[in-house]
Formats: structure tokens, C-alpha cells, sequence
């Protein structure tokens, strides 16, 4: 079966057909939303009944901002409990000006402890005579907290920000956090400093607020020391807190010609982060391993490397330690003792120092341990998260990773009564994979091109709780880009558009190009030379060949496989068909929007 090395994206427009329109969902609070139930009533953070929920949407026709109450513009919402169909808003969600204002707690009727809202938008544009319609939606969930339970971790959608040998910044340009808490509030968010302090997060442009539940941490904020970020989730209790580590990622520079220097080291942990069951009274429930897989690179070499274990915790012991190789991962494996304190009943959480030497150099990262003590009464918080145990990272599309799940029903680990979807992102959408239903999913690293998105969906109790995972192929050689003779533009639904694709590996054209791209042949052809001849009026694109004498269609075939997908103005699938390295796009392929996909095979 090929294997789809690259991929590549371009949208392409009829400028007279209609104008673009987009929208996107303002929110003055967090998508989540926390139940206390050691108060009664029971009280919400934030409380929607006291500071409302604002949802304004944001509507642009091309790059024009539209304003809310424009000629032409209609703005209607409804409202979808968890997976349900959707339905009219109900009391305490009122719409005004296009806007929708929510005044009272609605989560905590929800059955499912989800709640989407769906803005429809319809706008009739006077100058192309035409109306467009197109939705835009945002979901708020609830966290329901176990009586006496205290609980703060942090998700992020990117861990590592890749630079090339250029020092380049590649992939994703910023990491998103997001605090995930049960029985306490946020207070701030604060990052380890170079004298080793926890220090209050920089307030900057992209973070007016630091004491919010997500944060934005940029390569460019001053918070990084020998390429990592430690970031610190502060709460109103003390010894409830999270911290996570983002590592900045390079490429080896290049030295002379022919040798390549140093790369950055990097070490990737499977495991930064674990709940662990305790009593009511503060002791581990029962003894647990825990594991923490790391891994080793200079720049994007796999490199062996060791890990000393810092200060434990009373009741922690390590069961085995062991080194990380060339070709494998390494691990730490702590045993939690049954009815140990971890430093005493009131202690809630702590870390451990990791210390990695590779290449003759360290690298301290910490692993964060949290107790998720049993509540006392009451129903407990289901806590479900989905992580890879040995790491996120393939190499060159080679070998496979598994995808694990874990989930609690307060302190008790669900075992059975659960279901579970898995789903892949794929050209926007989720798509579920057919088949995948366990609690666990392998990855096959040829799946992976450059970053790859996985989500699993759990059914427990009646409800549906999802996390999301990105895995990455830390060292995918081949990049792809798509251009177009005549632009990526039609006037007046005529004429038509060559696009193509040029792929690179380390920085050098492959599979090139056998010859021009144009409407007349070659004025001076020699033998064995070749002519991508366009035909407008057919709406083709052929390859030609000289052979002494006249131009006659080619048998040669280019070395790689290109496949090519399109998507509506609307985003969805539409029959295309075409393959090839150069492709003839008509105008009647393009009502207002098209975008085309091409994948890239062996």
C-alpha cells in the first residue's frame, strides 16, 4: 500500500461568483465550567447567573468586518445537548442584536455536561446579487468535582516548537494551555525562572490576563531557559497545582560542507503528569506503578541517554530505571506504596526531579504527581485523558505508537461500563476510524504525515467525555508546496488554472518537473524533450514528448504518486478525481471557493 509522504493545500476563488463569508464565536468566559457540590447550593465557576456568558459572533465578508446589525445579515442561534439533536434556546438564553446573552447556569441541567451553541449567519450581498449561508458553533463543559476531591492539571495542544537548520521556526508557532481544575480556582499561572523561582507569567498581547483558564505561551515570551518553559498552574489552595514543560526543539545546524554540526537536546517524556487514588484521609488507595517513558535527542537524532531520579516523596520507591537507547525508549517505573502519606495527609501534591544526561550534558525535567482523594458522599467527578505512553514522536514514518486511556470515576478506575470511539483528523474534519473502539488505539507511523490529531470519545454513565492527542513524525523528510499557472484566481466563472506541486526533502527538489508548463510547445525542441502541453479548451493538461520528428503524448511517469482531493465552498468532500503532478482546474470546478488537496505517495 503507498505511503502517503507529503501533503499539501491551496484555495482557490472565483472573485465574481459571490465573496467569501466567515464567522468565528467570541466568549467572554471559559469553555469549562466547574460544579462545586461541597457547597449548597452548589456553586459554579464561573457562575453564569451572576456574570453572564456572552457570545458575540464575528462575521467578515472577505477581509471587511460586518457589522452585527448590516443590510442583508441574519443571525439566528440554537443550542445542542451533548451528542442530541439540536433545539430552540430555552430560558435564560436571549438573543439581542445578533448576540446571545446566557443568564443562568445551564450546565448544570445539561444530561450529557455539554452544551453547544450554534450560530447560523445568512448574508444577502447586494453586489454579486447572492446569499450565503454558513454556521459557526462553540461547546462548554462541565466539570462535576467529588465531594472533598482537589484537582488542577494542564492540557496543551503542542508540546515541542521544531526549528530547522536554519533556525527557523516550523510547525506550530504557539502552544495553547488549558487548566483543567475540581474543587479549587484558578489563581495565576507563573513559569520557572532562570534562579529557579516560580514567577508570575508576563503579561503581554497575547495573555492580558494570567489568571484565566488558559494561557498562551509563545516562542518569543521570555520564559524559556536552556529551551524549556516550565509552566506553572497556581490555584487558591496551595497544594493544588500543575506544571508542564515546553522544549524548544532543533534541527543540528549545519557546519562545513558535508558535516553536520550539534543539534539542541531535547528529551520527550511519555509521562509528565499522574493522578494517584488516595482515601479520604490523604493515603494511597492502592500500591500503583507508575511509569514515565523518555526519550533523547540531539536535534533530531535519537541518542542514548540516562535518568537519575531526584528526591521521593515518603512511600515512593523506584522499581526500575531504565537507560534510553538509539533505537528505543527508555523509563522510570515509581511504585506508589498502599497507604502511604506522600509527605503527609494534608499534602495534596508535589514533583519529582528527573535528571537526563545525554551527550554529556543534563537536562532536569519534572514529573508532577497529584492525590485525587475520595470523596466523602456524593456522586464522584469522572476524570478521562487520553496519553501515549511511549511518547509521542515517531521517526521517519517508522514503527507505531499506542495511544492509551485513562479514566476514574472518582478514585476507582473504570474498568467496565464504558465505550470508546476513536476518530482521526483529517482534511478539517473528524472522521471516526472504523474498527477502533477499545480503550486503546495503535498508530501506525506511516499514518502520521508531519502532525497528526487523534481523539477518542468515552460513553460512561449515560455521558460523553473527550480528549484529544497530537502525534507527530519528529523527522518526516519531505515537504510539499502547491503553485498555480495563471494564479489561484478566476474572473467571471471562465477561463481555467494549472496548479502543481514541487516536493522537497532536505532542502533539494525530488521528482522535478520533466519540462515547461505552457499553452504553445517549445520553439527549439531537440529529442527526448518534454512539454506540459495546456489545452483550454479541452481543460487538460498533457504531458508531451519530442520525438525528432513531433510532439507526441508521453509514457513517462513521474516517481512519486499525486492524488488530488477538493472541498466546496462549505468545507465538504466533492467528486474531483484527478492525479497527476500538474492538473487542469476549470472555472466550473470552483463555485466561489474551492480548495484542493494534494497527497503526495511513493
Amino acid at each position: 500500500m503507498p505511503t502517503i509522504l507529503t501533503s499539501s493545500q491551496q484555495t482557490f476563488v472565483d472573485i465574481t461568483d459571490q465573496r467569501k463569508l466567515s464567522a468565528y464565536i467570541t466568549s467572554n468566559l471559559p469553555k469549562t465550567q466547574s460544579e462545586d457540590p461541597n457547597t449548597l447550593p452548589h456553586a459554579y465557576a464561573p457562575n453564569w447567573a451572576t456574570s453572564h456568558l456572552v457570545l458575540t459572533p464575528v462575521i467578515f465578508l472577505d477581509q471587511t468586518n460586518v457589522a452585527l446589525d448590516a443590510s442583508g445579515l441574519t443571525i439566528s442561534w440554537k443550542r445542542k445537548d451533548g451528542t442530541g439533536a439540536e433545539s430552540a434556546l430555552s430560558s435564560g438564553e436571549t438573543v439581542s442584536g445578533g448576540i446571545l446573552t446566557v443568564s443562568q447556569n445551564k450546565l448544570s441541567a445539561s444530561s450529557s455536561g455539554m452544551i453547544t451553541y450554534i450560530c447560523y449567519i445568512s448574508y444577502y450581498d447586494s453586489e454579486t446579487k447572492n446569499t450565503v449561508n454558513i454556521s459557526s458553533d462553540i461547546t462548554y463543559t462541565l466539570v462535576k468535582n467529588a465531594e472533598n476531591a482537589k484537582l488542577a492539571y494542564v492540557t496543551a495542544d503542542t508540546y515541542v516548537f521544531k526549528y530547522n537548520t536554519s533556525s527557523a521556526l516550523v510547525g506550530a508557532t504557539q502552544a495553547t494551555l488549558s487548566a483543567q481544575v475540581q474543587g479549587v480556582t484558578v489563581s495565576k499561572w507563573q513559569y520557572l525562572n532562570s534562579s529557579g523561582v516560580w514567577t508570575d507569567y508576563p503579561t503581554t498581547s497575547d495573555n492580558t490576563s494570567i489568571t484565566g483558564g488558559t494561557l498562551v505561551v509563545k516562542p518569543a515570551h521570555a520564559v524559556f531557559f536552556n529551551n524549556v518553559a516550565q509552566i506553572k498552574l497556581v490555584t487558591d489552595d496551595a497544594d493544588v497545582f500543575d506544571t508542564i514543560s515546553i522544549t524548544k526543539m532543533y534541527d543540528g545546524e549545519q557546519g562545513q560542507p558535508g558535516q553536520a554540526g550539534a543539534g539542541g537536546l531535547s528529551i520527550i517524556l511519555g509521562n509528565e503528569a499522574q493522578n494517584i487514588a488516595c482515601t479520604t484521609g490523604g493515603a494511597v488507595q492502592a500500591a500503583v506503578d507508575v511509569t514515565i517513558p523518555f526519550t533523547g535527542y540531539v536535534g533530531i537524532t535519537q541518542t542514548p541517554c540516562t535518568c537519575t531520579v531526584g528526591t521521593l516523596p515518603t512511600g515512593v520507591t523506584v522499581k526500575s530505571n531504565t537507560a534510553a537507547t538509539a533505537s528505543a525508549s527508555g523509563s522510570v517505573v515509581l511504585t506508589f506504596a498502599a497507604n502511604a502519606t506522600l509527605g503527609g495527609a494534608s499534602v495534596l501534591t508535589g514533583t519529582i526531579d528527573l535528571t537526563f544526561t545525554i551527550s554529556g550534558k543534563t537536562v532536569v525535567k519534572k514529573f508532577a504527581w497529584t492525590k485525587s482523594n475520595k470523596g466523602s458522599n456524593g456522586a464522584s467527578a469522572v476524570v478521562f485523558s487520553v496519553y501515549a505512553p511511549n511518547g509521542t514522536v515517531v521517526l521517519n514514518q517508522s514503527g507505531s505508537l499506542v495511544l492509551a486511556t485513562s479514566a476514574y470515576s472518582g478514585t476507582t478506575e473504570i474498568a467496565t461500563g464504558a465505550t470508546y470511539q476513536w476518530a482521526k483528523y483529517t482534511a478539517g474534519k473528524w472522521t471516526d476510524i472504523s474498527g477502533e473502539t477499545s480503550d486503546t488505539l495503535t498508530v501506525s507511523g506511516a499514518d502520521i504525515v508531519n502532525i497528526q490529531s487523534y481523539r477518542c470519545t468515552m460513553t460512561y454513565g449515560g455521558k460523553s467525555y473527550v480528549d484529544v492527542i497530537t502525534v507527530e513524525d519528529k523527522s518526516d523528510p519531505y515537504v510539499s508546496e502547491m503553485l498555480s499557472i495563471g494564479g489561484f484566481t478566476v474572473k467571471n466563472s471562465l477561463g481555467g488554472l494549472v496548479p502543481y506541486v514541487i516536493v522537497r526533502t532536505n532542502q533539494k527538489e525530488v521528482d522535478a518537473l520533466l519540462g515547461n508548463i505552457s499553452e504553445t510547445a517549445p520553439s527549439t525542441p531537440t529529442s527526448g524533450m518534454f512539454w506540459y502541453k495546456i489545452d483550454h479548451t479541452a481543460k487538460t493538461v498533457t504531458l508531451m514528448k519530442y520525438n525528432g520528428t513531433a510532439w507526441v503524448a508521453a509514457t513517462e511517469k513521474q516517481s512519486l504518486t499525486y492524488t488530488w482531493y477538493k472541498q466546496d465552498k462549505d468545507g465538504k468532500e466533492t467528486e474531483f478525481g484527478k492525479t497527476g503532478k500538474v492538473i487542469y482546474l476549470s472555472a466550473d470546478d470552483i463555485d466561489s471557493i474551492a480548495t484542493l488537496q494534494c497527497d503526495v505517495s511513493n
